[in-house]
């Protein structure tokens, strides 16, 4: 009888003074997360070559591909405890905010939209914008574009770009690059503006076209977070590592490697 008023004081206690015990789980630490099950789980999207694409096997290669897995081994030791997940330019913030993955790479360039929705890594590349056409195209200045076909890829930073430079030009949207090189190819559409050095990675395949010479807005690319304190940790060490890279010359062995 002692033991049941005792328990009933006790209950009392914790109802009259608000100290009702929180037993909602916190959020893990993303960083600590990664470091107990010894591998980091990556996305990519697989169409932004030289960044990141598949090899005739299948696997995912590229520069981003190559950056990622030595922050795999600046975090856990080995450049191999990456798992990585394919995703698509739609899907990729969702991927990210989900928790499905620790991080996305691939060629993604740092805006104000997408930091309302996720977290970025300070910048580990930057390129420009710029346009490529048939070698025997007519056009050969930014105002050529105007009453032309356009190709961009929709949802990415040069969806906006030809009614700025030429207000007149016909843009058309595609939902991947690599859709927007096919019409191109097919001859669906003049002329096609994204990050110049995609269309490095186009041009390295396809040597009957060209870029113009003169450049568009500047792009820089990040690393990809869930915008969670809990994300806090695992950014800071990404940016050391970034930091470590540049420094110790791995970055731009990186760049010439995939011809950067």
């Amino acid at each position: 009888m002692k033991k049941i008023i005792f328990l009933l004081f006790i209950i009392s206690l914790f109802v009259f003074t608000g100290c009702i015990p929180d037993f909602e789980e916190k959020p893990k630490d993303a960083l600590v997360e990664i470091q107990n099950r010894g591998k980091i789980t990556v996305g990519y999207i697989a169409n932004s070559k030289p960044f990141a694409f598949k090899d005739k096997n299948n696997q995912p290669i590229g520069f981003d591909i190559d950056l990622t897995k030595q922050i795999a081994k600046n975090i856990l030791g080995k450049s191999s405890a990456v798992d990585f997940v394919e995703t698509t330019v739609y899907d990729s913030m969702s991927t990210v905010s989900s928790g499905k993955v620790d991080f996305l790479i691939s060629a993604m360039t740092i805006t104000p939209q997408r930091k309302l929705v996720v977290d970025f890594s300070e910048p580990y590349y930057t390129t420009t914008q710029a346009i490529l056409v048939p070698k025997n195209s007519p056009i050969s200045t930014i105002k050529d574009l105007n009453k032309k076909r356009v190709l961009v890829q929709l949802n990415s930073t040069s969806e906006q770009t030809p009614k700025k430079y030429a207000p007149a030009a016909i843009t058309l949207g595609v939902k991947s690059s690599d859709t927007a090189f096919s019409e191109l190819k097919n001859g669906l559409g003049d002329a096609l503006i994204s990050d110049e050095v995609l269309l490095k990675g186009f041009l390295s395949d396809n040597p009957n076209y060209k870029i113009l010479p003169f450049k568009l807005t500047s792009e820089s690319y990040a690393i990809i977070l869930k915008n969670t304190p809990e994300t806090t940790a695992l950014r800071i060490k990404i940016n050391t590592a970034l930091q470590t890279m540049k420094k110790d010359g791995t970055i731009q062995k990186l760049k010439e490697k995939w011809n950067l």
